[in-house]
């Protein structure tokens, strides 16, 4: 093995040193006392809102209940369903969404990394099952960055964490149902409305 090679080995192993303590420490911050997503815009421009029920067994499951889980209507009857889930000191929170979307009998039939908005970058799934068809986006949120990257979200909090900085983290996901197998149509509507609620995530996402 040369040098090269050992250097990149002995840092990934250090990082993966850190994240790994980080999952076992405390808490530092008090989240009672942190941004609640509940007070999230209900609307938006011609975006109507109303909650989506959670049961008890869910907000176990998530360890967390600063979260919201939304379905957006416009004028034209058009739905789009944003989930936010939101931590200040448990990072495991803002996992990955595919386990919960695949046992929840969704296939994966595409998946793929694209730019959302000129700000944002984002994981793009287009599942199935049966008949039904559904567009979901998500990225994360670690302070003040957006990243596609789970492991990257996690990175920067922990090595936060570690120099005393209060970073915060969260997953955005965003989905509508596919109407006459018009999967573009379908994503151009998420981009919209996520054109819309961007500039409102820094003030209820900080």
């Amino acid at each position: 093995m040369n040098n090269k090679t050992f250097l990149i080995v002995v840092s990934i192993l250090i990082l993966a040193s850190i994240i790994g303590l980080m999952s076992y420490l405390p808490g530092r911050f008090d989240s009672s006392s942190g941004p609640k997503m509940s007070v999230f815009p209900i609307n938006i421009g011609q975006w109507q809102g109303k909650d989506i029920p959670l049961s008890e067994k869910d907000y176990e499951i998530l360890e967390t209940r600063n979260l919201i889980m939304r379905e957006y209507k416009n004028p034209g009857g058009e739905s789009i369903y944003l989930y936010i889930i939101y931590s200040e000191g448990n990072r495991k929170v803002a996992h990955p969404p595919e386990i919960c979307l695949t046992g929840g009998g969704l296939n994966i039939l595409d998946k793929a990394s694209i730019q959302l908005t000129p700000s944002i970058r984002a994981v793009k799934m287009l599942m199935e099952k049966g008949d039904f068809r559904q567009v979901v986006v998500y990225w994360y949120k670690a302070g003040d960055a957006y990243t596609d990257q789970y492991l990257k979200q996690q990175l920067k909090i922990a090595l936060g964490n570690t120099m005393g900085k209060k970073i915060s983290g969260a997953m955005i996901r965003v989905s509508t149902n596919v109407k006459d197998n018009d999967d573009k149509g379908a994503l151009s509507l998420i981009q919209s409305f996520v054109s819309q609620i961007e500039p409102l995530l820094p003030k209820y996402v900080p």
